[in-house]
Parts: structure tokens; sequence; C-alpha cells
């Protein structure tokens, strides 16, 4: 196994509940994974399809699998939406499915959206593969499948107009604890995480618009991290774009707008830190939808 002291060090980081929410570099276009409050500002019936893989080279590297989907705008300004995921990471194992409500108030040129989002987080750890040196270990059980299911709640609010947004999401609200049977004295707490997002989109030429954004996250433990990200778009049609995570990755963006329902995007993040002498970085996938009653109503493209 390719550099298994390296990978068992990052692993039960994973495994003591440092961090239990996946990361993504293509948030910048389906910030509904980070926000409630994203539900509706399409206005469109949206879908996103997304699979994430990282460290490639490992045996056992995480994968992640999303679905995200939202309605248009209603006529009482509400709008629904909802979230899978399902992350694996060696042998631990998270199950996220969730449910969005947003209410977008319409202002003189924007509008605040004001959302919420309720659901399930499942973890579950298979100590059958897991290699422990210390036969005293916590987490050295009896080679079973352990699992522990919590609600989570998640608060959001989103400012936008055509060309800019700000945004602020609290998720994991609460001091919730996962609970195992067989763990009764180990504490395993669901990590709330906050994150504040804003961009704007500019044109830059003829046929090109920019677009620089960041999102600054901040978790439960007071550890933060922050993302700055440049986007160009161009003829209307392909997104470029370069998102830096300091002292963590660089990522390369692509989307492309097929049509103006469809958009296929690849992003590739390339480490900066100890991982890169041992992986071959991250890729992560995408297809996404956006269904309109009235093409009329369509912003093409949309910039936001």
């Amino acid at each position: 196994m390719k550099n298994w002291i390296t990978y068992l060090s990052v692993l039960m980081t994973s495994v003591s509940f440092a961090q239990q929410d996946a990361i993504f570099s293509q948030y910048i276009f389906n910030q509904s994974i980070i926000n409630p409050a994203y539900v509706g500002s399409r206005n469109s019936m949206s879908a996103v399809l997304l699979h994430r893989t990282r460290w490639v080279g490992f045996d056992g590297a995480p994968t992640t699998s999303t679905f995200s989907y939202g309605t248009n705008l209603l006529k009482n300004n509400m709008a629904w939406g909802g979230n899978f995921v399902a992350d694996r990471l060696g042998p631990t194992t998270n199950i996220i499915v969730n449910a969005s409500g947003a209410y977008h108030l319409k202002l003189r040129s924007a509008r605040l959206a004001i959302g919420l989002r309720l659901g399930i987080f499942n973890t579950s750890l298979n100590t059958s593969k897991l290699e422990l040196k210390d036969p005293s270990d916590v987490l050295n059980g009896s080679g079973q499948r352990e699992s522990a299911l919590l609600p989570s709640l998640d608060f959001g609010m989103y400012y936008y107009t055509r060309r800019f947004f700000v945004g602020l999401s609290l998720n994991h609200l609460g001091a919730n604890k996962f609970k195992f049977d067989a763990y009764e004295d180990a504490n395993f707490p669901l990590s709330n995480f906050n994150t504040l997002t804003a961009g704007y989109a500019f044109q830059a030429g003829k046929n090109v618009v920019l677009k620089p954004s960041f999102m600054f996250k901040q978790s439960g433990d007071n550890e933060t991290n922050l993302d700055i990200n440049l986007n160009a778009l161009f003829y209307q049609k392909v997104w470029f774009g370069v998102s830096v995570r300091p002292k963590i990755s660089i990522n390369a963006i692509l989307e492309v707008n097929i049509t103006d329902y469809m958009r296929v995007g690849y992003s590739y993040d390339y480490f900066l830190n100890s991982l890169q002498q041992a992986s071959g970085g991250a890729h992560e996938f995408f297809i996404g939808f956006d269904f309109v009653k009235d093409k009329t109503e369509t912003i093409s493209p949309r910039l936001l």
C-alpha cells in the first residue's frame, strides 16, 4: 500500500471527526451545497450531480458523490430543495440527506434570501479495515461496522443581484455528538462550520466576463480556511477558473454551458502540502441542469 503511514495519519484525523464534511472545488457553481439560502436564486428548477475523488494514488482514497435539487421561485417567493451526499474515506462512510427551504425577499434591485436546512447525518466506521499498532486504542473494536445517526440543522442568508452576491451560512448548529455503542466513553462531536462567501461578475471585454470570489470557512475547533477564486467566462459558453487554498492546494476549474439548460464541469486540485509527493491530486466532475417554464425567464449566461 502506497505511503500507508501518511495515509493512516490523515485517515485517523477523519475518524476522530475533526472534519466530517467533504470539501468541493466547484461549489461556486452550486452553492446550495454550503448554503441553504442559495436554493431558488437561479430562478429555475435545478439539479446537479457531482463526483469527487481525492488523494489519487492511495488505496481507499476519499470519494464523494452528491446530488442537489432546487425549485424555482414560487409565487410566494419560496423555494425548496434537497441534498444527498455520500462521502467515503477508508473505513468511514458519511451519508447526509437534507431538505431545504428559502424565502427570497425582493428589494429594489436585489434579493435577500433566508434559508433553513434540516436533515440527518449518518456516519459509520468499519473497524475491520483499521490497522492499529496500539491494542488498547479505543478504535480497536470487534472488527464490525459501527454506525451512529444525528439530526443536522443549517441556517443561511444570501444577498444577490445579477452580478454580485454575498452569503453567510451556519452549518450543523447545536452541540450534537455521535454515540457508538462500542465506544461509550469516546467523544465524537459533529463539528459545526460557518462560511462567508462573496463574489462579483463584471465585463472585462466584448466576450469576456471576470468573476472574482472568495470563501472563508471556520470550523467548530476554530480552524479556518480561505479560498480565493477567479473565473472567466468566454463567449457566454466556457468558464475557466483558478482557486487557491493557501498551503493546501491550487485548483483548476472548467465549466461549459452546453445549452441554456445544461452545463458540465471539471476541476483538478494540485496539492501544496505533504500529500503532493504521495498523491496524484483530486478530480471533480459535475453535470447540472436548469429547467424553466418560460424561456424568457432564463438568464443566459447565469453569472452567479
